[in-house]
């Protein structure tokens, strides 16, 4: 556990809460997860855990058209229409009185005060007429009854001018049963007043106006009989009477809609003993949400103590499964832990799965997706085998904290594994889609089956509802395939795509290689064929290991003529140079080589092979030259060995060691006379072994076994390069 109390992992661990904190903060984990899903068979009956209530939109929409009906109506008030019938009453009576003779015209104004003949009215003669005629005009020449007159109508019509007087044409605009109604008067002073509807109505106001009249007039007698003027005024009246109050319907719309809107949300309540759900029937959308405000309910009641102990159990199973990827971090893939951005490159997608499939969950049900494409992630960059526990973690924390059922976990768990199981080797894009296809078949079965066990009936939603993981299985496998080349840049991997890709002949790289260092360049395509085979033979990347021997040795193309594969017999740039000078020559490649291919943006694993794939050694030609130099000259400063090594990496990685040994071995080869099997062996074995003495595989983990499998695959190899060939006899001349 060294790697996890090393100082520098301080931060990797306060990475770790942090995340655990944000995932209990996105997930809500302080209260527990409704169970519930869409489609789900209850066995029994679900009784709410407290009573609560629900809002009631049927209740609701019954007690809005009850305030819309009760809403009062708005009337305009006209008062300009009773004024005009007053003025027009002063007018004719004054016109009567003032007659010099009874005549046509005087008939005619006269005869409008007195009811039409009808089966149920005998009419007055027209000496009748004319007599109270008379008996009008002596009773208007007393002094000042023309103004008693007029005010003594002002008086009786005065109340109903503020108030109004409702027609029946007008009445039956009225909306609603309300027993007022709001009267809005126009004007300089503008108002508005409620009104009880019986006030107002036309029939009611007649009568009322009938009585004040009557008392009225008679106050104007004085001793006389004016029945005849009583009687006459009462007709005129009546039949002139307007109705001065206009329907505002804007108006009464908006106090329809102030009504509405006034009415209170109506509830239902569910108490504890009545079920909320019924047996045997597939939860639908509306059951769904009644149980949701019976979850919410329930979480509202919890204590603090509850919710406090409930989110320590939740934060506990965070850390016990973070604990349990970082055991296995830290014994099989300790390479995420050496680096910060490695390490926050698992954390932070791993953890946004577990926050997104809580969301996806109670959403779709679509969590399948998301676990898939991450299982498919760590299965291309790390490793297959930890793609299993990361998705088994990932699968365990999405159920228990969106609440969903052993059918879910199972499903998700057997998905993920049959994805990452198929993941092996990736040649083709086909490839990740065929995965989701197989994947999907056994998200639908898995499903269907579980689901069954679990006691669920064999019906068509359920049947869907399997379908639907099918399909969300195929969907990750084609989001994946559009995903992956983003996924290897991020993480700086190569799959066999990309290596295909990249090991193309036509690679700019290799072009130029092959135009200026043909003998560099043949000596690579040997070398990548050897150590192809030999990476197979110990279950290393064998693909990876050859298109990394096409670009090893691309620094050479800059200095071609100081390499002895690009030199003819008898040209030699070494020969004027001093030893060290030569060193720094050769050692110079792999530093040009790397300048090279980030030029070019080659990948970094192709970067670590032009690296590493000399290591620390020593170039030994170089220095025994120099050693042999100083022996014959004694005044010669004694040989540093450092100046004639390498500047490393060591191999970090089984592939690059794979590498080094068939580069020694290729080049050694070519100085053989006779390239026999033993000869071919003991040249591997001793060139091998010189290495593991020297410490050049300290850092790549490979093992003895595996050694003694590269060199027995490299000699085959090498062997049948060089084997022997027949000798046919000369030519006879002609």
């Amino acid at each position: 556990m060294s790697e996890l109390s090393h100082p520098d992992k301080l931060l990797y661990l306060a990475c770790a809460l942090f995340a655990a904190m944000a995932l209990w903060l996105v997930t809500g984990a302080w209260n527990p997860p409704m169970q519930y899903r869409l489609g789900y068979v209850p066995p029994a009956e679900i009784h709410p855990r407290v009573e609560f209530k629900v809002d009631d939109p049927q209740a609701t929409r019954v007690a809005e058209r009850e305030a819309e009906n009760q809403a009062m109506s708005v009337y305009t008030n006209d008062t300009a229409r009773l004024d005009q019938m007053r003025t027009r009453l002063q007018t004719t009576i004054n016109q009567l009185t003032q007659a010099k003779q009874y005549d046509a015209e005087v008939e005619r104004l006269w005869s409008e005060f007195f009811p039409k003949a009808d089966e149920n009215t005998a009419p007055l003669t027209p000496e009748e007429r004319e007599e109270q005629f008379k008996r009008l005009k002596e009773l208007f020449q007393r002094e000042n009854m023309h103004t008693a007159f007029q005010q003594s109508i002002e008086a009786t019509l005065k109340p109903y001018a503020s108030r109004g007087i409702m027609s029946q044409e007008q009445l039956d605009l009225k909306q609603g049963q309300a027993a007022s109604i709001i009267v809005a008067t126009a004007g300089p002073n503008p108002n508005q007043q409620i009104i009880s509807l019986n006030d107002v109505l036309k029939a009611q106001v007649l009568e009322s106006i009938r009585k004040s009249l009557k008392i009225q007039l008679q106050e104007l007698a004085k001793g006389e009989e004016i029945g005849f003027l009583i009687n006459t005024t009462d007709y005129w009246v009546e039949e002139n009477l307007p109705g001065t109050l206009v329907f505002d319907n804007a108006a009464t719309a908006k106090e329809r809609e102030k009504a509405v809107d006034a009415v209170e949300v109506q509830q239902r309540s569910y108490p504890t003993k009545d079920p909320v759900v019924l047996a045997g029937i597939p939860l639908d959308d509306d059951d769904i949400e009644l149980l949701r405000k019976e979850h919410e309910a329930y979480c509202m009641q919890r204590s603090f103590f509850s919710k406090t102990i409930y989110s320590l159990a939740i934060l506990g199973m965070y850390y016990a499964l973070g604990s349990l990827c970082a055991v296995y971090l830290v014994f099989k893939c300790p390479r995420i832990l050496k680096d910060l951005n490695e390490y926050l490159l698992f954390l932070v997608p791993t953890c946004a799965v577990i926050g997104l499939g809580y969301w996806f969950d109670d959403k779709w049900q679509a969590e399948l997706v998301l676990v898939m494409i991450l299982a498919m992630t760590i299965s291309i960059v790390y490793q297959q085998e930890f793609a299993l526990l990361v998705t088994a973690c990932v699968s365990l924390a999405i159920v228990l904290t969106s609440g969903s059922s052993l059918t879910a976990f199972v499903t998700l768990a057997a998905t993920c594994s049959a994805a990452t199981l198929s993941m092996t080797r990736i040649r083709s894009r086909n490839k990740l889609l065929f995965v989701g296809l197989w994947a999907g078949v056994v998200a639908f079965t898995t499903k269907y089956g579980v689901s069954i066990v679990y006691g669920q009936p064999a019906t068509w939603a359920l049947l869907e509802a399997a379908a639907w993981q099918g399909i969300y299985a195929v969907s990750a496998g084609i989001l994946m395939t559009v995903l992956l080349p983003f996924v290897e840049r991020v993480y700086g991997i190569l799959t066999d795509i990309s290596l295909l890709e990249l090991g193309d002949a036509a690679h700019p790289l290799l072009q130029k290689l092959a135009q200026r260092a043909p003998g560099t360049y043949n000596h690579s395509i040997t070398v990548a064929s050897i150590a192809e085979s030999a990476a197979d033979s110990i279950r290393a990347n064998g693909l990876l290991v050859r298109v990394g021997a096409y670009f090893h040795d691309i620094g050479k193309m800059l200095k071609p003529e100081y390499f002895i594969e690009n030199q003819n017999a008898s040209d030699n740039r070494h020969d004027g140079l001093n030893p060290a000078i030569s060193t720094l020559v050769i050692i110079a490649h792999v530093k040009d080589g790397a300048d090279l291919a980030r030029q070019n943006r080659l990948p970094r694993a192709i970067i670590d092979f032009i690296e590493q794939h000399h290591g620390t050694t020593l170039v030994e030609y170089f220095y025994r030259v120099a050693s042999a130099k100083m022996e014959a000259n004694p005044d010669e400063r004694e040989v540093d060995e450092a100046i004639y090594r390498y500047p490393g990496p060591k191999p970090q990685t089984k592939e690059a060691a794979v590498l080094m040994i068939c580069d020694a071995v290729e080049s050694a080869c070519r100085t053989l006379v006779e390239p026999t099997s033993a000869r071919i062996e003991a040249l591997v074995e001793e060139l091998s072994m010189k290495r593991l003495l020297d410490g050049q595989f300290d850092e790549c983990g490979l093992t003895l076994q595996e050694l003694r499998q590269i060199q027995n695959s490299v000699t085959k190899s090498l062997t049948a390069v060089y084997h022997g060939r027949v000798k046919y006899p000369s030519s006879q001349p002609a």
